[in-house]
C-alpha cells in the first residue's frame, strides 16, 4: 500500500508540473541547472556513522567516505508577480567503506533521486537582481548496493524530500547565475545557472 501512495503522489506531482508548466510557458518559464555541497543525506549519513562509531567503542569504522553532491535541475516559472512554481529532479551518489572487526572490510553505495515541486519568493524582483527564499517538497527513492567478499546486498528505500532555502540572490536577464542558503536535498548552499525562455 505504502508504494502504491508513493507511486500515486510521483505520478500527480509529474501531472501537475506538466500541465501548470504549459500554462506558465506564456508568461516566460527558466530551465535551471545546479550543484549543491552539504546534502541533508550526508550530513544525517555522516552524524549516523560518527554515533554508530562511537556505540560501538570503535568496532564499526567508516573510511574513505565520498559524496557528490546534489546535481540538479528544473523548470519554474511565475505565477504572480513575485512567486515562482515549478519542480526540480535531483541527483546525488554516495560511497563508503564499512570495516568491522567480526566482518572485515565491505562497500557501500547509494544513489538518491529525487522530485520536488518548489515555490520560491521574491522579496527583490528587479530584471537583473533578485533576493529570494523558496520551499520544495517531493518524494526520494534511494538504491542501496552493499558488498563485501561473500556477497552483494541490495535495497530500496523511497521517503520524504524536501528543500528549504532560507536566503538566496540572482543576477543576470536572459542567463542568470543564483546562490541559496539553506538545507535539504539540494545542500546547505547551491549554485544554479537559469536560462530564461
Amino acid at each position: 500500500m505504502k508504494n502504491f501512495s508513493v507511486n500515486l503522489f510521483v505520478a500527480a506531482l509529474c501531472l501537475f508540473i506538466s500541465v501548470t508548466q504549459k500554462g506558465f510557458a506564456q508568461s516566460g518559464g527558466s530551465l535551471y541547472l545546479g550543484y549543491g555541497i552539504a546534502t541533508a543525506n550526508s550530513i544525517e549519513d555522516v552524524i549516523t556513522d560518527i554515533v554508530i562509531t562511537t556505540a560501538t567503542g570503535g568496532s564499526y569504522r567508516v573510511t574513505d567516505s565520498k559524496y557528490s553532491g546534489a546535481i540538479f535541475g528544473g523548470y519554474r516559472s511565475y505565477i504572480i508577480e513575485k512567486l515562482e512554481f515549478g519542480g526540480t529532479f535531483v541527483y546525488e551518489n554516495a560511497s563508503k567503506d564499512l570495516l568491522t572487526e567480526s566482518e572485515g572490510t565491505s562497500s557501500i553505495s547509494t544513489k538518491t533521486y529525487a522530485v520536488l515541486a518548489e515555490l520560491k519568493y521574491n522579496y527583490i524582483n528587479h530584471q537583473h537582481f533578485r533576493l529570494h527564499s523558496g520551499i520544495g517538497a517531493g518524494v526520494a527513492h534511494a538504491r542501496t548496493s552493499a558488498e563485501d567478499d561473500v556477497r552483494v546486498e541490495k535495497d530500496k528505500t523511497t521517503d520524504f524530500a524536501y528543500q528549504i532555502d532560507a536566503i538566496g540572490v540572482s543576477y543576470g536577464k536572459a542567463f542568470s547565475v543564483s546562490l541559496n542558503i539553506g538545507y535539504g536535498y539540494k545542500g546547505l548552499a547551491n549554485l544554479g545557472l537559469a536560462y530564461k525562455l
